[in-house]
């Protein structure tokens, strides 16, 4: 709010039509959508939810437990790497060094642990094993 000198505001406030308590355009209406729903319904726009990976989804004898990475080891470089023994369905990798690589088979999980545990990728060697659920 600004302040106005005294001819200015009455000047204004006479233009309104003098009573000063509104325009008289009728009854008030809150300033949200007319549409709006209860307080405790189902609302929009809460983001797209905390788990937005497909692990979950896959069986942990599909999963394989990659660890001893580096911060430089992106996922598609691990990718890569993994594809070299069967063509791997998800890769991810987690804080703390670690990944999880996904393939369509548990056969094919277990010669991917077998093969490429103490293989190397960039100048992280990798510590390849079965994946188990935190308990």
């Amino acid at each position: 709010m600004v302040w106005l000198p005294d001819h200015v505001w009455l000047q204004r406030k006479g233009a309104k039509g003098g009573a000063g308590k509104g325009s008289g355009k009728g009854v008030w209406q809150p300033m949200f959508n007319n549409n709006w729903q209860p307080m405790f319904g189902k609302g929009k726009g809460k983001g797209k939810g905390k788990d937005r990976t497909p692990l979950k989804k896959f069986d942990a004898s599909q999963k394989v437990w990659v660890g001893g990475l580096t911060p430089e080891v992106s996922w598609k470089e691990l990718q890569d790497h993994f594809n070299t023994i069967a063509k791997t369905k998800w890769v991810e990798v987690l804080p703390k060094g670690m990944a999880c690589v996904v393939y369509p088979t548990a056969e094919e999980a277990a010669t991917a642990i077998a093969t490429l545990n103490g293989s190397v990728v960039g100048s992280a060697s990798l510590q390849v094993d079965v994946w188990t659920a935190k308990s």
